[in-house]
């Protein structure tokens, strides 16, 4: 619950980076029959993905723990993420941003394909497969939901993740110049949620060897209803 609530603003404003980036292609099956099998498809393979990094980072957190460093795994999620939010925020280019696009290429050629398609699978198949392009926004929650290092917890924010972020794509698919319009606040809303998450991440971090106190809301309640921000 603690992640979902920090993530919260960011998968609201999230759907002004889906509506600039997934909008045009979203705008081109908006006659199709059965357009919106799009949207299963893409809710069900961020769930999944959100599943494999919270398992991901169970593991990693498994592994440091044996060697009694688990605030290295704040440290490393955490400073990827605020690398990643600082990037978009100045426009710049995160490392490894065209080989990501490159090993992913594949993929955007295949969804290029899936699009001239007026059929229940093809559609299911372009929104399943819209994970695969290069996004700043996904790479954020899902380190995110592997810095957890809980399936649930990865499973629920990648569930709610495209879930809330659907709006701005159901919009793109009756809209043609509005996507426009708003595109251009994404590097700012999308880059202060990364810097904010990505601090967060290392505040966690901080508190885990004792450098500085967690951050508890609810500190009077029972140990386990606590909602902890660091």
């Amino acid at each position: 619950m603690t992640l979902l609530l920090t993530m919260l603003p960011l998968y609201l404003f999230g759907n002004l980076h889906c509506l600039g980036m997934c909008g045009p292609l979203v705008m081109m099956i908006g006659t199709h029959q059965f357009r919106y099998y799009y949207f299963f498809g893409r809710i069900l393979s961020f769930t999944i993905a959100g599943t494999l990094a919270g398992g991901f980072g169970a593991v990693i957190q498994v592994f440091l723990e044996y060697y009694q460093i688990p605030a290295a795994m704040s440290f490393l999620f955490g400073g990827l993420i605020l690398m990643i939010g600082i990037c978009t925020l100045l426009h710049w280019q995160y490392p490894a941003q065209n080989r990501i696009a490159q090993l992913l290429k594949p993929f955007q050629h295949t969804l290029s394909t899936l699009m001239l398609r007026d059929l229940p699978l093809p559609a299911f198949l372009f929104g399943f497969f819209t994970l695969a392009l290069p996004c700043g926004q996904t790479l954020i929650v899902f380190s995110a939901c592997a810095l957890s290092g809980d399936l649930f917890t990865g499973m629920v924010n990648g569930f709610v993740f495209a879930l809330l972020t659907t709006p701005s794509l159901w919009i793109a698919m009756h809209a043609t110049l509005l996507f426009q319009r708003l595109k251009k606040h994404y590097n700012t809303f999308i880059g202060i949620g990364g810097i904010i998450i990505g601090g967060l991440a290392i505040c966690r971090g901080l508190a885990q060897i004792e450098v500085i106190p967690h951050l508890v809301l609810n500190s009077e309640s029972a140990l386990q209803s606590h909602i902890v921000i660091f």
